[in-house]
């Protein structure tokens, strides 16, 4: 293994980052932007996932720390990543977990691992957020778990079905194997909230904590 398998939850999110640009960008930027992610230590190929891998192939094959690890060089950090990160350095999924803590008053444990829960290459699938006090998990639908995502949708994956396809299996398969161990699924969608054309969050505290109060109505 060229690089390693554990990150910290502030790493893991600067490398989705850097993953997202990959995706719009040219061949040239792609090139710059994946010697990027191979020195804050991610290789897809340790993982087998090639060059065309997205975020979701990135969470599934890692595992994401819940503490940052305090240890970690600025120097491994690009200069403009640094500065990006010192204003923003946050998914709409780490914002939308962020607030559900807000709401129920507790820290989820993300990126958890349920020893029972598996994808067809028998690792072990992350869900976005646990909260063991009440048995609950959180999942944030981006776009990609509704909307086909153009040529990387398309690619193989060891479950013999492309990456889309794939992805709702496993949407489904939390879907039935949480309730059976007695977790709670809510799943949240970018469409509650009020969102750009290009389906990001537009951030809008207020609202945005209002409609995840009613989701998570554990009163219903």
């Amino acid at each position: 293994m060229k690089g390693k398998k554990v990150f910290t939850k502030g790493e893991a999110e600067i490398i989705i980052d850097l993953i997202r640009q990959k995706l719009s960008a040219d061949s040239t930027r792609q090139k710059n932007i994946r010697a990027k992610i191979r020195k804050l230590g991610f290789y897809a190929t340790d993982f087998g996932i090639g060059g065309g891998y997205d975020e979701y192939d990135f969470k599934q094959s890692v595992t994401i720390l819940d503490k940052e690890d305090l240890n970690l060089k600025s120097s491994l950090l690009p200069q403009n990543i640094k500065r990006r990160t010192k204003k923003k350095n946050s998914s709409d999924e780490s914002y939308v977990i962020d607030l559900c803590d807000e709401v129920l008053g507790i820290n989820a444990s993300r990126q958890h691992r349920f020893d029972f829960l598996r994808g067809d290459a028998n690792t072990r699938l992350p869900v976005d957020a646990y909260y063991s006090e009440l048995n609950i998990v959180v999942e944030y639908r981006e776009k990609q778990h509704t909307e086909e995502v153009k040529f990387f949708d398309k690619k193989n994956t060891v479950s013999g079905v492309n990456r889309g396809e794939q992805r709702k299996i496993y949407d489904q398969r939390r879907r039935d194997v949480l309730p059976v161990y007695g977790i709670t699924l809510i799943e949240l969608n970018y469409s509650d909230f009020n969102h750009t054309p290009s389906k990001r969050l537009l951030r809008d505290r207020l609202n945005d904590l209002e409609v995840i109060r009613n989701k998570l109505d554990l009163d219903k």
